[in-house]
């Protein structure tokens, strides 16, 4: 009796734009590495490439926030120290030198300074860090921003 030759093992599919990895897999650290070298080279562009707009850098400044997050270890020192930072202020805890001052505050005040100081592209990419940060735990609007830049990490594959 003859028989069928069996089929060569079907290779597995490569993740890619199905997954949501278009950039093929970056990995949570991969991600934050890759927007953190994106702003730096971006604020002072100084090859072939164009410097960053000022929407795009305080979108990746936001982006960079969320995706160290994410990432974790080393990562998750930049957040750290803002955490310290607002809390020796008592933003949030209501026994700093300000009295009750809430997150909505802090993010009204940042929005603020957005919009009214004339700012280097550097200071953008510093202050989405901030925004990104303080708008997740404000809620209200500020909740529904960060939660846009969540989406994007997500749609990067992190």
């Amino acid at each position: 009796m003859l028989s069928a030759a069996p089929a060569a093992p079907a290779a597995p599919p490569s993740p890619g734009l199905g997954d949501g990895e278009i950039f093929g897999h970056l990995g949570a650290g991969g991600a934050a590495l890759v927007v953190t070298v994106v702003l730096v080279l971006g604020v002072k562009a100084t090859g072939k490439g164009k410097a960053l707009s000022w929407n795009l850098t305080l979108f990746l400044g936001a982006l960079a926030a969320t995706l160290y997050a994410g990432a974790g270890g080393i990562w998750s020192t930049p957040a750290d120290l803002l955490a310290s930072l607002l809390t020796a202020f008592g933003v949030g805890g209501g026994t700093g030198p300000l009295g009750n001052v809430g997150m909505g505050a802090v993010a009204c005040c940042i929005a603020a300074i957005l919009y009214w100081r004339k700012l280097t592209l550097k200071q953008v990419a510093v202050l989405g860090f901030v925004a990104a940060y303080v708008a997740g735990r404000a809620g209200g609007i500020w909740g529904v921003a960060a939660s846009i830049v969540a989406s994007t990490a997500k749609f990067l594959g992190v």
